[in-house]
């Protein structure tokens, strides 16, 4: 009986090797793929990025992103810049010929002023609450 009992053992521990070792290959095969995979995604982002790069940072269209297209780049954004500067100029010009600003800004200019001594208030506070009683003083004044 003993001698049935160990043949059975031997005969399992064989069988459980043999799934053991196909069980092993077959995840050494799954971890190849796996890495096979990503190292393929890994190539895709790349060329996505490499190509989006140059769609984007050729301004000159000579097939690469180089200094030239550096200077395009500069270049357009000072004349974004100037044109930013000018119509910020006009518009704050308008803005200064406003009734409303000229009885604002005195005030806003006097409670900043006073309240620069002054601990936690400081001169935005104060020139805030300045402006709001200049902005009350032009919606109570007569007309």
């Amino acid at each position: 009986m003993k001698n049935k009992i160990s043949e059975v053992v031997d005969a399992s521990f064989e069988v459980i090797s043999s799934k053991a070792s196909s069980i092993s290959l077959a995840a050494g095969d799954a971890g190849r793929s796996a890495l096979e995979a990503g190292k393929n995604a890994g190539q895709a982002v790349g060329k996505v990025a490499s190509t989006t790069a140059l769609l984007v940072g050729d301004l000159n269209g000579d097939g690469k992103v180089d200094i030239e297209d550096a200077k395009i780049a500069l270049e357009k954004a000072k004349q974004v810049g100037s044109s930013v500067a000018d119509e910020s100029a006009k518009l704050g010009k308008e803005v200064m010929q406003s009734e409303l600003v000229k009885d604002v800004a005195p005030y806003a200019a006097v409670g900043a002023a006073i309240a620069v001594p002054i601990p936690f208030i400081g001169p935005a506070i104060g020139a805030a609450l300045g402006a709001g009683l200049g902005l009350y003083k032009n919606a109570t004044k007569k007309k």
